[in-house]
């Protein structure tokens, strides 16, 4: 299942990108994900809820969008406090 390690690097870009701006917690974590991606949502969701526990990302949101394009888009935000 390629979903592990998709969430493995996507894991692995926000929390770099969680440190670089000094904040503690993701709140939100925005992905669209295109048709031809052949990424499972059910199994990405369930994964990224296992994989975030105990994690920086164990309660942020975490909302898919499916587009026509053939990309990947990440938006993350953070909790500063």
């Amino acid at each position: 299942m390629h979903e592990i390690h998709f969430l493995e690097d996507l894991f692995k870009d926000i929390l770099h990108h969680l440190s670089q701006h000094n904040a503690k917690n993701v709140t939100q974590v925005f992905l669209e994900l295109g048709e031809f991606t052949e990424i499972n949502e059910e199994c990405l969701r369930f994964f990224f809820k296992e994989k975030s526990q105990g994690s920086a990302l164990e309660n942020a949101l975490f909302s898919i969008k499916h587009i026509p394009q053939q990309r990947v888009l990440r938006l993350v935000s953070f909790d500063y406090d």
